[in-house]
């Protein structure tokens, strides 16, 4: 049986192919490309997305709706920079975390900086990795000028302090 594996290094490239996924959804998602083909190419069917104050949906097409008014509408500029990334698969499953700093230009024209955690549940489709489960929560969405400190939030997101 030439095409084994050792689970040790199947495990290893699961890693690196979901590590891979989400940096090529990152700069496809910043690049503005279509959202649509990139829900398509990289969600399940059933997939929950969850950014709290930016909504939560449940299904490909509802995650779309939300995507294009996002990535269209309320952020023309980001640039992700994911960081401290832990990517743990079972099997066919898998969770991810990361932390992201996200620069942005909102749809009003304001800069602001987007700090958050991203927890992503991923799902081996036909050989493939998948997101099933994507998820962020804020830290804080600050306009630039101002700073984190001196205002944690823009108007219009909602938040908490955890400091």
């Amino acid at each position: 049986m030439a095409d084994a594996v050792p689970s040790e290094l199947r495990a290893l490239l699961d890693k690196d192919a979901i590590e891979e996924l989400v940096y090529e959804w990152d700069y496809l998602t910043d690049e503005r490309v279509d959202s649509d083909d990139v829900i398509d190419t990289f969600c399940t069917d059933d997939v929950v997305y969850d950014a709290g104050p930016l909504g939560r949906t449940e299904g490909k097409d509802a995650f779309k709706e939300v995507a294009r008014e996002i990535w269209e509408d309320e952020l023309l500029f980001t640039r992700h920079m994911r960081s401290n990334p832990i990517v743990d698969v079972d099997g066919d499953e898998a969770t991810g975390k990361w932390y992201a700093e996200i620069p942005s230009i909102t749809g009003d024209g304001r800069a602001v900086w987007i700090q958050g955690t991203y927890e992503i549940d991923f799902r081996r489709v036909d050989g493939d990795w998948k997101i099933s489960r994507y998820t962020f929560e804020f830290a804080y969405a600050t306009p630039h000028d101002r700073g984190w400190v001196e205002q944690p939030f823009v108007d219009g997101v909602p938040g908490e302090l955890d400091w």
